[in-house]
């Protein structure tokens, strides 16, 4: 992995751009008193290096009744298959993160559902829910019952 040097000019655009990706070319002139033509060839340039990997919407989850959040950890029997299982995971509804981690658990994934019953269902349902699936040892699941910060902005160095 090597990381894209990054300039102020670069920075400002990304910072804008998690802010607010849906203005045109003239507004963020506006914003960040740049240049169109330089706005434009950074934005170019920061998506061919991977840098901005996708521009999409981001949705209320409670705009579609998924109200409740929990953080589901979980312990793998064979460490080899935490990439496998965290892939199949990934590949399910209602699941929108997860990340293999050092320490005590293997696994945590973020996932939302319309009630702590479809909850349940996905970690203990006999069709599936991943206490049925084989490599995975035990699960852990925190209930957020908050949230204070949800934004997808990051700044770096």
């Amino acid at each position: 992995f090597n990381a894209i040097m990054l300039d102020k000019k670069d920075r400002i655009i990304l910072n804008e751009l998690q802010t607010d990706a849906d203005r045109k070319i003239y507004q963020l002139e506006k914003s960040t008193l740049l240049p169109r033509s330089t706005i434009h060839n950074r934005i170019k340039r920061l998506k061919r290096d991977g840098v901005i990997q996708k521009i999409k919407a981001v949705v209320d989850p409670r705009e579609l009744d998924l109200n409740v959040t929990a953080l589901v950890h979980i312990i793998v029997t064979f460490k080899k298959g935490a990439r496998t299982i965290a892939e199949r995971i990934s590949k399910l509804d209602n699941v929108e993160e997860v990340h293999l981690t050092a320490g005590e658990f293997d696994i945590i994934a973020k996932v939302r559902f319309h009630s702590n019953k479809d909850i349940s269902n996905f970690i203990f349902g006999e069709k599936g829910g991943l206490k049925c699936w084989e490599g995975i040892e035990r699960t852990e699941s925190m209930i957020c019952v908050d949230t204070v910060k949800e934004n997808g902005i990051l700044k770096g160095k």
